[in-house]
């Protein structure tokens, strides 16, 4: 999960360098930070939520499940501050999307597998 986030966001770097790159149009660039904001305020509101009704659960397939689903959402965040990143050649959302992502997987570890 974390090598195809920092795939993309090295693609997109090293595409935004290229001489014949061109940023999109002006106001992309609003509209998408906007859709980034309330992107980050639904799973800024999210995780906690998931992290303290669940950080002690002692079923290991509800563990995992709210492991995927917390990681996915941290990716989400990360992917779109790629393309961000991509369109824009704006860095910051993408950075903070990785450290979110980062975060997600710390807090919500893969629970050990289940011995039979």
């Amino acid at each position: 999960m974390l090598a195809g986030v920092l795939l993309f966001g090295g693609v997109s770097w090293f595409v935004t360098r290229s001489p014949d790159w061109s940023p999109a149009e002006p106001g992309v660039a609003d509209r998408l930070s906007l859709i980034a904001r309330m992107a980050w305020i639904s799973v800024g509101i999210a995780l906690p939520v998931l992290f303290l009704k669940f950080r002690d659960n002692t079923n290991p397939a509800r563990a995992s499940t709210v492991a995927i689903v917390a990681w996915t959402l941290g990716e989400t965040l990360a992917l779109f501050g790629g393309v961000i990143l991509f369109l824009t050649a704006m860095p910051g959302w993408y950075v903070a999307g990785f450290i979110a992502l980062c975060v997600a997987m710390i807090a919500f570890p893969a629970p050990p597998p289940v011995s039979r």
